[in-house]
């Protein structure tokens, strides 16, 4: 009798429905594994045979053949650990599962029979769920993970033994209640709120727009200025994710084995990469399909530091992702459209020496060096950023005058953010997506000056449509609902045809 048992397996942040099939028949004793098994599930049969030992169940004396659909598609991690135990043991007692035979099991099994948790776990209950599964077994310590799903069971197993009692009838299994999600609590480092406190009224106001809009934002300026500090303003400002939002960055998370913790998180990622990141770190791939950096954000926040010292082609790279808010990695036999949906906050020095433009310290870079230090970002690249701002450098960094009251000072620029971000529901980004729509977004006076200044400034269409996209948010900011001339003008002092580094 051929015992068949739903698993599931992981292909790059993505999870598929396996199913085990498992026969055992007349012959010389041996275990066959078929149907593309990577090294790690081809190792199963040791940890199979062992688990069942020592938990005290039978193994079939004669010729084994596992068999693991789709036969098409190459089965990595151990996920399937569970499914080929119990479908063994099942052959070798002829047991009928009944109405439990449509559970998907799921766990890595370790040489005593105990379950151990799997590599995205979620992201593999989230391609089962979505064929119709509703019934799941996975390992204790990832039940609270898995329940994360809406509308499935999850059951909580701790043995192998526990699971074949189970399916045979003879025991019962925990049955997990999905927790809710945690608040999103916005607590800022004591060293953000005293860089409020001295930050001036300028660069607040750009923290609040690039935090209400998710607008994506370049910062120059020397060492000292606030560049970072200020970023991180930004993505401490940033509004709570919502729960099918934090599900999807959880899923991914996950999958990358970077999860923290079981509970939702509605807090948006914040990635910082190095800036000697290669190409497959910042956009996925590898032999492994790996996750990058663009995708690990996604729904958040990619903050490039020192971003003319990352690689230029690395640079190029991020233009399909900040265009598209996807990533299409080619591996292998297909292509995996992966989400990137990140707002980019990058930082950078003017100069190779970082202090061209300095009231404290002289430049030492010639014009050429300068010249070289700036063609390391594209112009497509940097056409498609939305924020330009130039940072100077306190007076006296050791005795700055304090503005005001550092927690009154945070309160406000949340509760701007919240406000400006919720007139811009229902947008994942506060801008247009063609010529016309941004027209729309401004009243005649508006629309008239962005397109003087922009024929006068050699603003490309794409720029254009950014410049009225952040207009927008400046007038959601201010409560109203069309940009007016006024919008357009602060909108175009952040842009970069007037920051005279990147001219």
């Amino acid at each position: 009798m051929i015992q068949r048992i739903c698993s599931g397996s992981l292909d790059g942040i993505d999870g598929f429905e396996v199913v085990v099939e498992v026969d055992a028949g007349r012959g010389l004793p041996s275990f066959q594994l078929v149907g593309l098994p990577s090294t790690a599930v081809r190792e199963s049969r040791e940890r199979v045979l062992s688990a069942l030992r020592n938990s005290g169940l039978a193994w079939p004396k004669g010729r084994v053949v596992v068999n693991l659909t789709p036969a098409d598609v190459e089965k990595r991690g151990p996920s399937v650990d569970l499914a080929i135990a119990v479908g063994v043991c099942g052959v070798t007692e002829r047991a009928e599962p009944g109405a439990r035979g449509d559970a998907v099991l799921l766990g890595e099994l370790s040489l005593d029979g105990a379950l151990r948790p799997v590599r995205g776990l979620l992201a593999i209950v989230t391609a089962a769920a979505a064929t119709g599964r509703r019934l799941f077994v996975v390992p204790l310590g990832q039940a609270r993970e898995a329940a994360l799903v809406p509308e499935v069971t999850i059951l909580a197993a701790s043995t192998l033994a526990d699971v074949v009692r189970w399916r045979a009838g003879r025991g019962c299994l925990e049955t997990i209640v999905p927790a809710s999600p945690a608040p999103c609590r916005r607590e800022p480092s004591p060293s953000l709120l005293a860089f409020l406190a001295h930050a001036p009224a300028r660069a607040r106001r750009l923290a609040v727009l690039a935090a209400a809009g998710r607008h994506d934002l370049l910062l120059v300026g020397p060492p000292g200025s606030g560049k970072t500090q200020l970023s991180r303003v930004v993505g401490t400002l940033q509004p709570a994710l919502a729960a099918p939002e934090a599900l999807e960055v959880a899923r991914i998370h996950g999958a990358a084995g970077l999860l923290s913790s079981p509970e939702l998180d509605l807090r948006r990622p914040f990635r910082s990469p190095h800036h000697t990141a290669t190409r497959a770190g910042l956009l996925g791939g590898g032999a492994s399909l790996r996750p990058g950096e663009v995708t690990l954000a996604h729904h958040g926040i990619l903050f490039l530091d020192e971003l003319s010292e990352f690689s230029p082609g690395v640079l190029d790279a991020l233009r399909e992702p900040l265009e598209e808010g996807r990533i299409a990695v080619v591996r292998g036999a297909g292509v995996r459209f992966w989400p990137a949906n990140v707002q980019l906050l990058a930082a950078m020095n003017p100069c190779r020496c970082g202090w061209h433009g300095s009231r404290r310290r002289e430049c030492r870079c010639s014009e050429r060096l300068r010249l070289a230090h700036r063609s390391r970002l594209s112009g497509p690249l940097l056409d498609r950023i939305d924020l330009f701002a130039e940072l100077e450098e306190p007076e006296d960094p050791l005795r700055g005058d304090v503005i005001g009251d550092p927690g009154r000072i945070w309160e406000l620029a949340v509760a701007d953010a919240e406000a400006g971000h919720a007139r811009l529901a229902g947008r994942s980004r506060a801008r247009p997506t063609s010529l016309a729509e941004a027209r729309r977004s401004l009243d005649a006076s508006a629309a008239a000056l962005l397109e003087t200044a922009g024929a006068s400034l050699g603003m490309t269409v794409r720029s254009s449509m950014r410049c009225a996209g952040v207009a927008r948010t400046l007038a959601a900011l201010g409560g109203r609902t069309r940009a007016n001339r006024d919008d357009v003008v602060e909108a175009l002092s952040f842009r970069r045809e007037q920051l005279a580094v990147l001219a």
